[in-house]
């Protein structure tokens, strides 16, 4: 199954576009998803601007702006994403001091029933 999957970059407000394919995942028994990158989504009109269209559509530049504008656009995608996979980790990080804590409490009181007998 195949869907348009749209995502805004919080620090730019610039909105993207992605298709979406659905498969079954055999070894771990559950469904996934893969993207692909399709292009940016025209803030005026909603259109899809594929990537394509936007590189032509763009003059080109003795000094290169267009290839740094492009560059600055894929280090700040990266950035959005390692600090999206940071949050993640920093919550499965509480996740798993509140299980050690638990199992602490849980050795105590073992501990504390095999002392009384």
């Amino acid at each position: 199954m195949s869907c348009i999957v749209y995502q805004v970059n919080k620090k730019t407000g610039i909105k993207y576009a992605y298709e979406s394919i659905s498969y079954w995942d055999k070894e771990k028994q559950q469904p996934r998803s893969k993207r692909k990158y399709i292009g940016r989504v025209d803030p005026e009109t909603g259109e899809i601007i594929r990537k394509k269209e936007r590189m032509a559509s763009a003059e080109p530049q003795a000094d290169g702006s267009s290839e740094l504008a492009d560059l600055y656009e894929e280090i700040q995608n990266r950035e959005d994403t390692i600090n999206e996979l940071r949050e993640e980790l920093n919550m499965a990080n509480a996740r798993y001091d509140a299980l050690v804590e638990k199992v602490r409490k849980v050795r105590l009181m073992i501990a504390e029933d095999l002392s009384d007998v």
